[in-house]
């Protein structure tokens, strides 16, 4: 597939930039034996498609992200309102404020995973 179908090239670019590897946790699309499809270019500042503002489609807008810290993070802002990132060091302070956004949400599901386990396993 030419570069260009990855979004005109900028998900190429983000994916080669983050030597294909979750911006959140670490996860690596190599690890999965090249499942693009489990990875995206996330917004670090979301689209607002209904009203078409928020976040650009630039490279330092997006970062890699697999589909689980993707759906996690959903349409939090790390900028709080504020302009997108247009420096490496504001992308990467924006990465860890969501980063901290995502595992606080995975942790919350993980408790509740537990629950659910251990309420099935007691038959209730």
């Amino acid at each position: 597939m030419p570069k260009d179908d990855w979004r005109g090239g900028l998900d190429w670019d983000v994916f080669v930039r983050d030597r294909y590897t979750c911006r959140y946790c670490g996860l690596s699309i190599k690890a999965f034996k090249n499942r693009w499809d489990l990875f995206a270019a996330d917004h670090l500042k979301p689209r607002n498609p209904k009203s078409k503002t928020g976040g650009p489609d630039t490279v330092m807008n997006l970062v890699t992200a697999c589909v689980g810290c993707n759906a996690l993070k959903g349409n939090f802002d790390p900028t709080n309102g504020g302009p997108p990132p247009e420096t490496a060091e504001e992308q990467e302070r924006l990465v860890q404020i969501a980063n901290g956004h995502i595992k606080a949400k995975r942790d919350k599901f993980v408790a509740d995973c537990i629950a659910m386990q251990e309420s099935r396993a007691v038959g209730k």
